[in-house]
């Protein structure tokens, strides 16, 4: 099957749709280091939250019971917050009221970024924590990192390659990715690339993402998802 033109336009559409109801997130560094156990930014780590879950669209974010994002929506993301160092609580809680989402601890590090995705289907919500960066500098490439949060879709083939380029005669970056798990940073050339996701073993298509930009130095992750109106779609973030 090849949901190449679904996605283009529910990439489309999530797009428009993270402008108009991009969270309003009102967060003032030394009110949240001060609010969240912290004292000082030299002392401080950075959390970044994905709602990859379509089952759990329009949920508050709290970080030690303090609201620190509100009405966030399916394929939507926060910005970097910056966090005090130590034991963290994450609640997703939806506007409506009702139990958490979500409900973890998270070791938040001095001077590390990290990106909490919710994922999964309505009974099987949970949380995927990665770390951001520590990546090495190349001159002219960046890195990619692919997130397959698509229960939908399954395990599949993932070939990162510049714009314009066959995946006829290329290997997969990773073999049978399966939901919840990433590639790593893969490197790249900088420049225009494409994404492209197949049945494992062979070069159906699932998903063709792009082209994309990548600059130089610059550390990018892909996250796949589930589209609405079915098929696949894709967001993509900015690393530190």
């Amino acid at each position: 099957m090849h949901f190449l033109k679904p996605v283009i336009s529910d990439k489309q559409a999530l797009t428009g749709g993270r402008l108009r109801a991009r969270l309003i997130v009102t967060l003032f560094g030394v009110w949240l280091l001060s609010g969240c156990g912290g004292r000082s930014s030299g002392n401080s780590g950075q959390l970044r939250f994905v709602d990859a879950s379509p089952a759990a669209s329009g949920v508050n974010l709290l970080i030690d019971r303090k609201t620190l994002a509100s009405n966030l929506v399916y394929s939507n993301s926060t910005d970097y917050l910056p966090l005090a160092a130590g034991s963290r609580r994450v609640q997703a809680i939806p506007v409506n009221g009702g139990s958490a989402i979500i409900d973890t601890a998270v070791a938040i590090g001095s001077g590390t970024y990290q990106t909490m995705l919710m994922t999964g289907p309505a009974a099987q919500i949970q949380s995927l924590l990665l770390t951001d960066g520590g990546t090495t500098a190349s001159a002219g490439n960046g890195y990619v990192r692919l997130i397959n949060a698509s229960q939908a879709m399954g395990a599949a083939d993932v070939y990162l390659v510049p714009a314009g380029s066959s995946i006829a005669t290329v290997q997969p970056v990773a073999a049978s990715l399966g939901f919840d798990k990433s590639t790593g940073y893969q490197l790249v050339a900088g420049g225009s690339f494409e994404v492209f996701m197949t049945a494992p073993g062979t070069r159906n298509v699932f998903l063709a993402a792009g082209p994309l930009t990548l600059t130089a130095n610059q550390n990018q992750t892909v996250v796949v998802l589930d589209a609405l109106a079915g098929g696949f779609t894709f967001t993509s973030l900015i690393d530190q």
